[in-house]
């Protein structure tokens, strides 16, 4: 062979020019929609008051349940376009001072902007929609509406790319015309579940009491993501930024587990709302216990394999910080897995203000909490400031909606969760006593969750998971086409 025969640099320089401005420009995408998220603040919560109020509306004549589905259209598209309109006027100087994305993708951003502005009504409107078929109890179409719209999603952009149109006003233009189809879809769907008549019916008299409870679920959507994000400034702030890797990574991880509690407290929500009050109590209280009990041998199996995993998964030295992270974040992940029933309850019930005003609340003592523990004992600390704020969050709500007769029998299930936690951390994880001690705990926990779960309460996990199946394969095909 010719050592000397060029290599044709040029040829390759082709070929990586490409796939740099392709990952630039995803990059930027991700950016986008996540300024795009923010925004979904305009939503006003819309999207579960109709689900609140067309399930309490059950009985009633399809009338009734389409002014609610109308009167709330016309809103979510009408506070959708004053969102649209605000993005675009304030978008590009988002761009510059906010996000410093750069001066070619700016440029290509700001270009995209009339798009951007466009999908927010849209999205908003998909809210609706999806919320009134959960209020209908339209699981399965639901979930296989948001299949279809996820794979068109991600599968549109990725045609457009692999076409050479690897520009922001190309990308986003394809994105939502995924969306745009997903709409139809679940409005098709909306008219044969709630169903619709041809021509529109509006309820003006349901303006009121639809701003009231959406404006509360919009509370909570404001202050809870910052109970969430500010322990990894806080990290960032005191530790640096190494700690908040190895504190994120388990935070992700662990999280994963409450997929589960939040099927169930999503088939729930409705069931809830159309009960006489009595019935609902009943009917939170079992669930109670089903949750205490699914989630039992998950917690338990957490605490127990997650530092080995992790040791695998990302190598010794991290997983010597960040597992002891993961195994105190799982068990207030169990308690705030009790939580979500009384939450679901609450909104449910015709109270999501109950809820809001307990985040407000939360939340500078949080934070107050959150600096001295991480001042005090690191990362970890910021772990068990949040499980103490999961647990006055939960002894809140259960006082709030009067269910607490499910906990005694529920708060069993922490023995074995306590074991699992003092051995994991004080056993070799590769020593025989730690392999044993894992499978009899293991066995205790399944056992006692087979036995604790009530006989008509089944069906519905049942259901959940099936729905939880459907859930996760549309995460897979997400993730799949993201990449």
């Amino acid at each position: 062979m010719d050592q000397n025969r060029p290599r044709h640099p040029a040829k390759s320089h082709s070929r990586q020019q490409p796939f740099k401005q392709q990952t630039e420009c995803n990059t930027t995408l991700a950016i986008v929609w996540l300024l795009l998220g923010y925004f979904g603040v305009f939503d006003l919560g819309f999207g579960r008051a109709v689900a609140n109020r067309i399930a309490i509306l059950h009985d009633a004549t399809a009338e009734e349940r389409q002014g609610i589905f109308w009167t709330g259209l016309v809103i979510s598209a009408v506070t959708g376009l004053v969102g649209g309109v605000i993005l675009y006027l304030i978008g590009d100087w988002i761009f510059v001072h906010i996000l410093h994305i750069q001066s070619a993708l700016r440029i290509e951003a700001e270009n995209a902007m009339p798009w951007l502005a466009s999908a927010l009504p849209l999205a908003i409107i998909i809210s609706l929609l999806s919320g009134a078929l959960e209020g209908r109890q339209a699981f399965i179409a639901l979930n296989g509406a948001q299949i279809f719209g996820t794979v068109l999603y991600q599968i549109f952009p990725l045609i457009m790319a692999y076409s050479g149109w690897i520009t922001l006003p190309y990308l986003i233009a394809a994105a939502i015309t995924g969306r745009l189809l997903s709409a139809f879809l679940l409005f098709a769907l909306a008219y044969r579940h709630v169903p619709l008549s041809p021509r529109p019916c509006f309820d003006f008299k349901q303006i009121r009491s639809l701003l009231h409870y959406g404006g509360w679920i919009t509370v909570t959507g404001l202050v809870g993501p910052l109970l969430t994000v500010f322990d990894r400034f806080i990290i960032g702030a005191q530790v640096g930024m190494v700690a908040v890797t190895a504190y994120t990574v388990p935070y992700n991880l662990v999280m994963r587990s409450t997929m589960l509690p939040s099927s169930l407290q999503t088939a729930l929500f409705p069931r809830f709302a159309m009960q006489e009050p009595a019935d609902a109590g009943a009917l939170a209280t079992r669930t109670i216990v089903t949750i205490g009990a699914l989630m039992t041998p998950i917690v338990v199996l957490g605490l127990l394999l997650l530092k080995p995993f992790m040791i695998f998964w990302v190598g010794t030295g991290l997983a010597e910080r960040a597992a002891p992270v993961g195994q105190i974040l799982l068990v207030g992940i169990w308690v705030n897995a009790l939580a979500g029933i009384p939450y679901t309850y609450l909104q449910s019930r015709g109270r999501p203000d109950l809820p809001a005003k307990f985040h407000v609340l939360e939340l500078i003592p949080y934070i107050a909490i959150l600096w001295l523990l991480i001042e005090l004992i690191g990362i970890a600390g910021a772990a068990w400031a949040w499980d103490l704020r999961v647990l006055a969050d939960t002894m809140l709500l259960f006082w709030a909606a009067k269910t607490t007769s499910g906990l005694s029998l529920t708060f069993a299930s922490l023995l074995p969760i306590i074991t699992a936690f003092v051995i994991a951390f004080e056993l070799p994880y590769d020593s025989v006593l730690y392999i044993i001690a894992s499978i009899f705990l293991t066995s205790i926990s399944i056992g006692w969750s087979l036995v604790s779960i009530p006989q008509d309460q089944r069906t519905t996990v049942s259901r959940m998971f099936l729905m939880q199946a459907i859930n996760f394969y549309s995460r897979l095909v997400h993730k799949k086409y993201d990449a």
